[in-house]
């Protein structure tokens, strides 16, 4: 089995666009929170949408998250995540990319505020699989 691999900004970037759910985390009053949203890259930025009374919807004037998205392949026990760390910008909805106009919302319902995530800093691992068998 190979070891984990660390993997650089290209490759998080190639591997960002085939997922459509992550999860959003904060430092909040509370502690930490986290929550998952749909998102869409634009860009090389990360984009989801929510709602400006939610504890996220709060969160995002300014506020620091970190969002992470993964894959993971039960089959062959392979997988790989991506943190992105970056600051939360508050977009007027005429000023957002058609991806997010585009974006499919697992839960349906209005999210009146769109979110823009520009990377500070991008991280990602990748753990292989299990080596396959003839048999």
């Amino acid at each position: 089995m190979r070891p984990p691999a660390v993997l650089n900004a290209y490759d998080c970037w190639q591997l960002l666009p085939t997922e459509e759910v992550a999860r959003v985390a904060w430092e909040g009053p509370d502690g930490v929170a986290i929550v998952p949203v749909n998102y869409t890259v634009a860009g090389q930025t990360l984009w989801f949408q929510t709602q400006p009374y939610s504890a996220l919807g709060r969160q995002c004037k300014g506020g620091r998250l970190a969002v992470e998205v993964d894959h993971l392949d039960p089959a062959d026990r392979s997988a790989w995540s991506v943190v992105a760390i970056g600051w939360a910008q508050l977009v007027d909805g005429g000023d957002v990319p058609d991806a997010v106009r585009r974006m499919e919302l697992w839960i349906p319902g209005p999210r009146s505020l769109a979110v823009r995530v520009e990377p500070v800093k991008l991280t990602g691992r990748r753990v292989w699989g299990r080596e396959r068998t003839q048999g």
